[in-house]
């Protein structure tokens, strides 16, 4: 398993490094640290004045690389199979989506500012630019966050494509023994038809993974209905498919301003099929 990471050097890039590495060192995942110089598009700068300006740039990515590395070495014990990379472009989401596509990546983790709730993970940040692009599962590390055992994992869903995800969900559980929580949200004046009991024990046999639970929470707000589930139950990450946009805009639209009371601690993973 092959692992990107990209980063700023900032302190919060650097809290998704380090839990990518304790994740890495789980999955014994090779982990690559992607450092992006963005180039200035913007007219009135002379061609050669911005080509020089990007490689002085560039030079002190690959030394603040150099650096992260070793200190990642010099805190961790054990064999870490770790190398950086520095790449130029316009766009930083493009050049991470685009990197992760064309090295064979499976996972890419950064961090993300968890300051105004989850909505902030999907509007006007890098991390939502990212996920948006990617094919490949993007793990959105907020700021305060520490990796964990992973020992519980909420997979939100409308149901509608069940099976299929839950199926890539419990691919992922498995690396570490993970249970898999099933949240469903439905409006609490339509009451649920789905037999709780049953439906476990279908998806069980169907995944052929015995931790799994169900629960339909009746809510109409989606958010908060995540938020009272994640409170009540000891929770290490949020699983997410971003391709539901019915779903999805209930818990990251313009009308969610509450912010997630996990959002400082859990980080997110967003698959997109």
């Amino acid at each position: 398993m092959k692992i990107l990471i990209p980063t700023d050097f900032s302190p919060l890039s650097k809290v998704a490094v380090q839990y990518a590495v304790k994740l890495g060192k789980k999955l014994k995942a090779e982990l690559v640290i992607l450092s992006v110089v963005t180039l200035d598009s913007s007219p009135g700068r002379g061609v050669l004045n911005m080509k020089y300006l990007a490689e002085k740039v560039k030079e002190n990515a690959v030394e603040d690389c150099s650096k992260l590395i070793n200190e990642i070495k010099s805190e961790n014990k054990g064999k870490i199979t770790i190398t950086s990379q520095v790449v130029t472009g316009y766009s930083v989401e493009s050049m991470v989506t685009d990197y992760a596509k064309h090295h064979n990546v499976d996972l890419i983790v950064m961090g993300t500012k968890g300051a105004t709730g989850l909505k902030k993970i999907m509007v006007g940040s890098v991390a939502a630019a990212v996920i948006d692009k990617s094919d490949i599962p993007v793990i959105a590390v907020p700021e305060f966050a520490q990796f964990t055992k992973l020992k519980d994992i909420v997979y939100a869903t409308d149901i509608a494509n069940i099976k299929k995800e839950l199926k890539t969900v419990v691919s992922f559980a498995t690396y570490f023994n993970a249970v898999v929580h099933i949240l469903h949200i439905a409006p609490s004046s339509r009451e649920s038809k789905l037999e709780t009991k049953q439906t476990v024990a279908n998806l069980t046999k169907a995944m052929d993974y015995k931790k799994i639970t169900f629960t339909v929470s009746l809510h109409d707000n989606a958010a908060v209905g995540i938020d009272e589930y994640v409170l009540n139950h000891k929770v290490d990450m949020l699983a997410m498919f971003t391709h539901e946009l019915s779903f999805f805009e209930k818990l990251f639209g313009k009308s969610v301003t509450r912010q997630m009371a996990f959002l400082g601690s859990f980080p997110l993973i967003a698959f997109k099929k």
